[in-house]
């Protein structure tokens, strides 16, 4: 994957369950939570909410995230220790 993404705009689309991110000019970029979602291992079933929030609430960090191996994983392990 090409780690020279220009993102620009990002916003989480929850009746498609995706992040579609603007990425230069008439250059788009959809994200399917549900698949990214499926590769994390969760401590508890209930975890998944910290990816949804993420989404929702800073889609270019849950894109970026999902793009770098491990990176959601990462976060929710990280959001585990912290709680």
């Amino acid at each position: 994957m090409n780690n020279n993404l220009n993102f620009m705009f990002g916003m989480y689309e929850p009746t498609t369950d995706s992040v579609i991110v603007n990425t230069g000019e008439n250059s788009v970029l959809v994200i399917h939570c549900k698949e990214c979602n499926s590769c994390v291992i969760f401590e508890e079933p209930n975890d998944i909410v910290y990816l949804y929030r993420l989404a929702e609430e800073a889609p270019l960090t849950y894109v970026k995230l999902a793009l770098k191996k491990n990176g959601l994983q990462d976060y929710v392990d990280a959001m585990n220790e912290l709680n």
